[in-house]
C-alpha cells in the first residue's frame, strides 16, 4: 500500500518527541516502533535535518545527532516541537468557533474528531466560546449525499440550478472530489450532459439521488484546488461597466480584464467610481448582476443590453403598482 504524505508527516513529527525522550535510541528500534524499514527512518531523519523555525538558518534547524557506528540517534535541538502549544484566550475562542462551523457541515469532515478537539479546547480554557453561536453560511442539504457518492464512487442524479442561465437542469454526474473554495462547497465531477468535467456548487443542488451505477474513473484529475471556480467563456466578448463606489466590490469578486479609476468630473461620475471590463457567463447573468446593483452599475458598450436592463427595471416598478 502506497504511503500518503499525511501518513509520513505524522510519523516525522512523532519522531522528534519520541527521540527527545529517548536520546541514543537505536535506528532499528525506531523502525520497529513506527512500523517502517530502517532505510525509511534514515530518510525521515534526513528530512528533519532541513526543518525548523522560520528563517531556517543553521541554528534554527532541528539538530539530529546520528551515531553511524552505533546506529543510534539523538535530538540536540527540537525547534520547540516538544513544547505543548499554548493558545491565548482569543486564539482558543477563534479556533473553537472555526471547529464548530466545521462540525455543522454534514458529511464534510469527521465529526467525531472535531468534537474531540472541541472538548480538549474547552478543558484548556476556551469556555467563553460557548457564548458564540455558529451556523454554516450556506444551506446545503445535498452535502451528505454528495459526500456519500464521492466516498462510494457512485453516480449522482441531480436537479441543479445554473445561476448563469437562471435555469434548473437535470444531470447525471460521475463524482470525482469535494472542494471548498471561495467560501462554498463544490462537487467536481464528470457531467454526462456536458461531456466534460464541471464544478457544481453544492448549495445549488435542488434535488439529488445517489445511484447504484458505479462512477467512471477519470484518466487524469488535477490535484490542485482552483482559487476561483468561475471561468468565463473566452468566445464571449468582454463588457465595459461603470461602477459607482458602492459597487467596487464587483471588480474584486469577479475576474476583470481591466479596472480604471474615474475622476469625479460630472454628476454621472461620482468619487470612487471605476470602469471595468469583464467577461460574463452570458447576457442573462449580466442583466441580473446590473439589476441587482440598483443603479450602481451602468453598461457602457452594449446599448442593447442597457435597453434590456431599463425594460426589466420598468417591469419591476410596474409590478409594485
Amino acid at each position: 500500500m502506497t504511503e500518503t504524505a499525511t501518513d509520513r508527516l505524522a510519523r516525522v513529527l512523532g519522531l522528534v518527541p519520541y527521540i527527545s525522550r529517548r536520546p541514543g535510541v537505536a535506528l532499528v528500534d525506531l523502525a520497529v516502533e513506527f512500523g517502517v524499514s530502517a532505510e525509511q527512518i534514515g530518510a525521515d531523519l534526513d528530512l528533519l535535518m532541513v526543518c525548523g523555525l522560520p528563517g531556517y538558518y543553521p541554528d534554527d534547524l532541528i539538530d539530529v545527532v546520528l551515531d553511524e557506528e552505533g546506529g543510534t540517534v539523538s535530538i540536540a535541538f527540537d525547534a520547540g516541537i516538544e513544547r505543548p502549544i499554548r493558545l491565548t484566550s482569543d486564539e482558543a475562542v477563534a479556533l473553537t468557533v472555526a471547529l464548530r462551523a466545521f462540525a455543522d457541515l454534514p458529511g464534510l469532515v469527521d465529526a467525531d474528531a472535531v468534537y474531540s478537539a472541541l472538548a480538549k479546547l474547552e478543558q484548556a480554557g476556551a469556555e467563553t466560546a460557548g457564548a458564540v453561536r455558529v451556523a454554516a453560511a450556506d444551506d446545503a442539504p445535498a452535502l451528505g449525499a454528495v459526500r456519500q457518492a464521492v466516498d462510494e464512487s457512485r453516480q449522482i442524479w441531480m436537479r441543479y440550478y445554473t445561476a448563469s442561465r437562471d435555469a434548473l437542469t437535470e444531470r447525471i454526474v460521475d463524482p470525482i472530489r469535494l472542494l471548498v473554495t471561495d467560501g462554498h462547497a463544490y462537487l467536481e465531477g464528470y457531467c454526462h450532459s456536458a461531456d466534460a468535467v464541471r464544478h457544481f456548487r453544492v448549495d445549488r443542488i435542488e434535488d439529488i439521488t445517489v445511484l447504484d451505477e458505479p462512477a467512471q474513473g477519470q484518466l487524469w484529475v488535477d490535484s490542485d484546488v482552483p482559487e476561483k471556480m468561475f471561468h468565463p467563456d473566452p468566445q464571449i466578448p468582454p463588457v465595459t461597466l461603470r461602477l459607482a463606489a458602492a459597487a467596487r466590490w464587483v471588480a474584486e469578486y469577479y475576474q476583470t480584464e481591466d479596472a480604471v479609476e474615474l475622476p469625479a468630473e460630472d454628476d454621472e461620475t461620482a468619487p470612487g467610481s471605476l470602469r471595468v471590463r469583464l467577461r460574463s457567463g452570458g447576457d442573462d447573468w449580466l442583466l441580473r448582476l446590473v439589476l441587482s446593483l440598483g443603479g450602481a452599475a451602468v453598461i457602457e458598450d452594449r446599448p442593447d443590453l442597457a435597453l434590456r436592463v431599463s425594460a426589466r427595471a420598468a417591469e419591476a416598478l410596474e409590478a409594485y403598482r
